[in-house]
């Protein structure tokens, strides 16, 4: 019988990527602040932003598959919806094989109410990129942005 072959570890990272690791985690925390702080008065935290535009991308979902695909715990997206409900901006439906469970959708309000917290934050975040930064750098952040989105896909 053929021994089979182990795959290779992948090598430790660099010190240097370990740094930059530190500082993006430190950043993407930092941003988020600003983010909720750019945002205080509006009625959506970012939380309830998140299954809002959840529900928009992936259509209507039981509350346990929003928690996992927000990385919560049911009993948190389960909060997160109760308030969204209560605001009118989701609505549950019954499951239709599971009555333990229930489907939550989007409302007409609900899309209404999630388009203007987008303007809102990506108001924020276009103008903080206009003003400070120059034409090379806001370049920079752009060319970057699909190297994020390929960190925050899913294995």
């Amino acid at each position: 019988m053929k021994d089979r072959e182990q795959p290779t570890a992948a090598p430790a990272p660099s010190a240097e990527l370990t740094e930059a690791a530190a500082r993006l985690r430190v950043l993407t925390g930092q941003l988020t602040r600003r983010l909720r702080a750019a945002s205080e008065g509006t009625d959506v935290t970012l939380s309830q932003a998140a299954a809002l535009s959840r529900l928009d991308r992936e259509g209507p979902a039981t509350t346990v598959a929003l928690a996992r695909a927000e990385r919560v715990r049911p009993q948190s997206m389960g909060a997160t919806l109760a308030a969204l409900e209560e605001a009118g901006l989701v609505e549950r439906s019954p499951h239709p094989s599971d009555r333990r469970q229930a489907i939550m959708s989007l409302t007409d309000q609900g899309r209404l109410r999630l388009a203007e917290v987008r303007r809102e934050r990506e108001g924020w975040i276009a103008r903080a990129l206009a003003e400070r930064l120059d034409e090379r750098e806001q370049a920079v952040v752009v060319e970057a942005l699909g190297l994020l989105a390929r960190l925050a896909e899913e294995d």
